[in-house]
């Protein structure tokens, strides 16, 4: 328990979040050439995301309450492998789509923009003629934040206490928990 005897008023310097906001995107039918290649009945198709990127393009003047259109590009790079019934590749290709995405922020003269893409999947594929063609899921974070400096109490220093093993992450989810949870027996010496 902290000694509040001890308090004091400190300034820090952080990012201060403004908005904060998350959105799951589905995209369809983003299909890949086959070219001469003839899929055997029974094969198998496997579809993964090499990378994400997702970068802020343009944005409207705040109106008076700060909010601002704001406008992202996100590239997604995927990779999709066939394999005939005996397990031999038979056709492996990475290809690169984008597409634009438009969300309403509070972002006041002064704020910049984070858009990060924190979970994804890729699949189911199907052969729609001579391409292959897949569904992705994206789950993307956006917020705007400014650096500010802010008066806050202080009990003093936190002290880091020893780390425990980590346990395995559940299945994809979104939205993703955003803050881990408070331990209730935590506490930080001063």
């Amino acid at each position: 328990m902290p000694d509040l005897n001890r308090l004091e008023v400190v300034c820090i310097e952080t990012f201060k979040v403004y908005d904060f906001c998350f959105q799951a995107e589905r995209r369809e039918n983003n299909c890949f050439d086959l070219g001469t290649v003839t899929v055997p009945p029974g094969s198998t198709i496997n579809c993964q995301i090499c990378e994400v990127e997702c970068e802020e393009i343009d944005r409207t003047p705040p109106d008076a309450q700060g909010r601002s259109n704001i406008t992202f590009a996100i590239t997604v790079r995927a990779n999709v492998t066939i394999r005939d019934p005996a397990g031999t590749v038979i056709f492996n290709k990475t290809r690169t789509f984008g597409f634009t995405k438009t969300v309403v922020l509070c972002a006041p003269e002064g704020t910049q923009t984070a858009c990060t893409v924190v979970n994804f999947s890729c699949g189911p594929c199907v052969i729609v003629g001579d391409q292959v063609c897949c569904t992705f899921d994206l789950c993307i974070v956006i917020q705007s934040v400014a650096v500010v400096k802010l008066l806050v109490p202080s009990y003093g220093f936190c002290v880091p206490r020893v780390c425990e093993q980590v346990a395995p992450q559940p299945p994809i989810v979104c939205p993703p928990p955003l803050f881990p949870p408070q331990c209730p027996d935590t506490t930080f010496d001063s």
